[in-house]
Order: structure tokens, then C-alpha cells, then sequence
């Protein structure tokens, strides 16, 4: 990813064993493609701090800082519980973030990119059992096949319930599950895609009508191609539409991202995040980093139009964001355990 200009990210549909580990890829939806083999997160450490569930697999990005030798391969992990009542305004006690990342000489892969061969045998049980329905960590496994993990009690009986039942003795069923979603994952994870980020062209920022690109924008809510953005009703956004320079940051929001309404992503380390709105009560107080005690700065935003793309945001009671903003370890440590929580700040459009 480049530093010296802001890149955006866009989602298409890959096979997914495009997406195993070994290719390091960004992606968005299904299995978690865990980056340490060894250290891989458990249920524990993704639970919701609303209700208490376990959190589930948003997104991933592979952001490597090239200036660190012990950071040649680093990946961020975003986390987010399912519940819709546990989204609120401005809070981001539903989300998690984790950072991990690997010298270019490490136990799990190749010093050399590996070759894109479907039938290449990567041993992942070697490293860590993985649930078979969700992709984490496994404590347990079906205690008549003993060939599949889960993370949980709940995950067992989902896919006893959606299948393994009348398949629990055919070992034919388990080859590389780490890239399948299973039918009880179906109804559980977001849609996997591939997470492409390109350079955004500075022709995109000039000025453009801001009444005109509000239409735009309004126009793609509701044919559902861009963000819903669904804690803003219909009166809210007339008057967003009538009354644009009363907030400027909004203004700014809506002309940089009209050209390209499917982005999902914004990538620009160091930077500043593209907020949402200016008439937003949300406190931007990002705290040192626990593990080294550095600051942290700003790295990329997920956008709400990825909303559309999981098949969440067009339902009452659903998880629903303006901006989700992630700040990391300036310094990108490599203190704490494989996987290190970092701080993401969500801001909503409101009135």
C-alpha cells in the first residue's frame, strides 16, 4: 500500500482458497485468514462487551511496514458482534481490532511467495485447531469423528444441527476446511470477498456541486450500492440535503467518496480519518499503545457501504456504522502477544 496518498479499497468475489493464508491476502467475510499460526485468537478474547457473545470476523488487512525487518508480513483483524442491539451511537464497544504481524523469515511460511496451486498441501491443523464453522481458536472437537473443532459448545451444536450429523463418520468430509464455509457458517459469517486497494486519483478531490453529489449519494442509499447508514431517517437526510454547509465535514465526506461510491475502504497511515460529520458528539481519545506505551496514529476507515456487501444494514435492529476509524502503534511494536489489540473509534451520522 502506498504512503504517499490516500489508497481506497473495493471488494470482488474470489475463489476462497485464493484466500488461505499462505497468500496473505486483505479480505472481507467468512474465516479469519490467520496470519501467526500458533497465536491464534480464542472466543475469550472476542467477546462483546454489550452482551457478552462472541465477536465474529469482519474484515482483514495486509498492511506490511517495509522500514521493519520483524514487520515484513502484518495483517490487521477486525472483529464485530452480530447483535444489532449492541450497536450504539458513537460506541465502539462492539468492535474489536487486532494487530499481528511476522518477520519475512518465520516458522509458518515460505521465504518465497508461494505459487498459486489449489492442490498445494498446507497443513493448517499443525499449528492450531480452528473452528470448523467460525475460524477460531478450538478447544474441542466432536467427540465421535474427532476430526472436527470447534470454539465452542454453540458452534457444535450448529453444525450437528446443519449437517455433520448425518456425515459425522465420513472422514471424506474433512479435507482443507480452513477456506470452506460450511452451510452452518453460511448463516453465521459475512460474505467472503477479496478486499482489492488501489491509489486514489487526486482527480477525485476536485470541488464538484455539492447539492448535485448529495442527490448522488442519496440515489445510491436507496438502490442500496452505497452505505444505508440506517440511524439517519428520511427527514434527517432532507435536511442534510437542504442545509449541506451547516456541516462541513459531511459536505467534504460526500464530494470525496461520489466518485467512487462502492469504496469500502480508506487507507492512509499517519493521516487523518475522512469523518462522517461535524455535528457528532463522539470523543476522538486514542490512548498509548498497552504493550510499548507509543503513540498510536491513524491507519485506515472502513466505510459504511461495506454494509451492503455482508448483507447487513437493510434490517431493523442491525449492526449499522457511519465511519469506523482504526488507530495502531506508530512504532508497530513487537511486544505482547501474536495478536495485539489496537483502538477503533466509531462515528455516526446524526443530526
Amino acid at each position: 500500500m502506498s504512503n504517499k496518498a490516500v489508497d481506497i479499497g473495493y471488494v470482488e468475489e474470489k475463489d476462497s482458497w485464493l484466500l488461505h493464508p499462505r497468500f496473505f491476502p486483505s479480505k472481507v467475510g467468512g474465516k479469519p485468514s490467520w496470519l501467526n499460526l500458533s497465536g491464534v485468537l480464542s472466543p475469550t478474547e472476542l467477546t462483546c462487551k454489550h452482551c457478552s457473545e462472541v465477536m465474529i470476523f469482519l474484515c482483514q488487512i495486509y498492511a506490511p511496514f517495509e522500514e521493519q525487518d520483524d514487520t515484513f508480513h502484518r495483517t490487521l483483524f477486525v472483529f464485530i458482534c452480530k447483535n444489532g442491539s449492541c450497536c450504539r451511537l458513537n460506541n465502539s464497544d462492539n468492535i474489536k481490532v487486532f494487530r499481528c504481524q511476522l518477520p519475512r523469515k518465520n516458522e509458518f511460511y515460505s521465504f518465497q511467495p508461494y505459487e498459486e496451486n489449489k492442490e498445494e498441501v498446507f497443513p493448517m491443523d499443525k499449528w492450531t485447531k480452528l473452528c470448523h464453522v467460525c475460524g477460531l481458536k478450538a478447544p474441542s472437537h466432536c467427540s465421535k469423528c474427532k476430526n472436527v473443532y470447534y470454539c465452542s459448545r454453540k458452534h457444535q451444536i450448529l453444525h450437528w444441527q446443519k449437517g455433520h450429523k448425518e456425515s459425522c463418520s465420513n472422514l471424506s468430509e474433512i479435507d482443507d476446511h480452513y477456506f470452506t464455509v460450511t452451510e452452518p457458517g453460511k448463516t453465521l459469517l459475512f460474505k467472503e470477498w477479496e478486499l482489492i486497494v488501489d491509489e486514489e486519483d487526486e482527480e477525485d478531490i476536485k470541488d464538484v456541486d455539492p447539492n448535485e453529489e448529495m442527490e448522488k449519494l442519496r440515489k445510491l442509499m436507496q438502490e442500496q450500492k452505497a452505505g444505508t447508514m440506517n440511524d439517519v431517517n428520511d427527514s434527517e437526510l432532507e435536511q442534510y440535503s437542504r442545509n449541506i454547509p451547516e456541516d462541513k465535514v459531511f459536505n467534504k465526506f460526500n464530494k470525496r467518496i461520489a466518485r467512487h461510491p462502492d469504496q469500502v475502504l480508506r487507507y492512509d497511515k499517519g493521516g487523518t480519518p475522512l469523518w462522517i460529520t461535524g455535528n457528532s458528539n463522539v470523543l476522538i481519545d486514542v490512548p498509548n499503545c498497552q504493550y510499548c506505551n507509543e503513540e498510536r496514529q491513524y491507519e485506515f476507515q472502513i466505510m459504511p457501504q461495506l454494509l451492503n456487501f455482508i448483507n447487513v444494514g437493510i434490517e431493523l435492529n442491525s449492526i449499522d456504522w457511519g465511519v469506523l476509524a482504526i488507530y495502531t502503534c506508530k512504532q508497530s511494536c513487537n511486544k505482547g502477544p501474536a495478536y495485539k489489540e489496537e483502538i477503533v473509534i466509531k462515528q455516526d451520522l446524526t443530526t
